[in-house]
């Protein structure tokens, strides 16, 4: 079974952020290659999104390693998965809200 993939706002905000940074820090092959891995881990997702794991259990909330500063969170909602989030780890984790 394939899921649809659905971005809240803060998911996309997120993601945008992260890539001006690589873009402007790191330059664009950099920034590429974040974005493939994006895709590829997106791709997994929706195929098994049960793939990784739980985060917080109570909200249904599934925890990503994309890359070693940035972790994607995600819900499962029926047929679809929400993409919640794309959180740099550099920042204050109690500023993490869902």
């Amino acid at each position: 079974m394939s899921y649809a993939l659905k971005f809240t706002i803060k998911a996309k905000n997120n993601y945008a952020q992260n890539l001006d940074y690589l873009k402007k820090e790191w330059g664009a092959k950099v920034a590429m290659g974040f974005i493939d891995r994006v895709d590829i881990v997106l791709e997994t997702i929706r195929i098994n999104p049960f793939l990784y794991p739980l985060y917080y259990p109570a909200k249904n909330i599934h925890k990503c390693v994309v890359h070693s500063r940035i972790i994607l969170y995600y819900r499962i909602k029926g047929n679809a998965i929400e993409i919640l989030r794309f959180w740099n780890t550099y920042q204050n984790p109690k500023k993490l809200k869902f």
